[in-house]
């Protein structure tokens, strides 16, 4: 993994350093069907790796940033990043398939779908920052997000871990 993203104290400006060098995509591998962790990689090579922890979070190790994600609640989470808060999520309706994220000063619409294996988040105006599509077995995802948005690869790796997570969670109990 690359390490050059610099200043830890700061994560917003560490997330937008790793999302300038990725450009506006990545892609995500598990080495197997309900593996606990995936391989993100961009046009460079690997640039991170997700430890994922079920429903109860993740970690997310890019060098820096290095980042856990863990619920707080029934069904909030939040992603930390340097101690730091990057993102909070909590549930938008009465189901997983729908979360409101604040980021810094800014609030994104997500919709999963965990039976097709994709989600989306938008702006409060609409337009689309994140979308994430994976393969039917769960194990390779694309996931392309808007580099102009400041949050959107924070928002991005979030939504993959959630969406991962519920889907691992679904092939267990089903």
């Amino acid at each position: 993994m690359d390490a050059t993203v610099t200043d830890v104290t700061d994560p917003a400006r560490t997330w937008k350093e790793l999302q300038a060098r990725l450009a506006d995509s990545f892609t995500a591998r598990t080495s197997g069907l309900l593996a606990p962790e995936i391989s993100l990689s961009g046009s460079e090579g690997e640039f991170a790796r997700m430890r994922l922890r079920g429903l109860a979070g993740a970690d997310v190790v890019a060098g820096p940033p290095n980042s856990t994600i863990e619920r707080i609640g029934e069904a909030r989470y939040r992603m930390l990043t340097g101690g730091m808060t990057t993102l909070v999520a909590k549930p938008a309706g009465s189901s997983a398939d729908s979360l409101e994220i604040k980021a810094g000063e800014r609030a994104y619409e997500t919709r999963a779908s965990f039976l097709r294996n994709t989600a989306e988040a938008r702006s409060h105006r609409g337009e689309e920052i994140v979308r994430l599509e994976g393969n039917l077995t769960g194990r390779s995802y694309k996931v392309v997000f808007d580099p102009e948005t400041d949050d959107a690869l924070a928002v991005a790796v979030f939504l993959l871990y959630h969406t991962a997570a519920h889907r691992n969670r679904a092939f267990r109990v089903g």
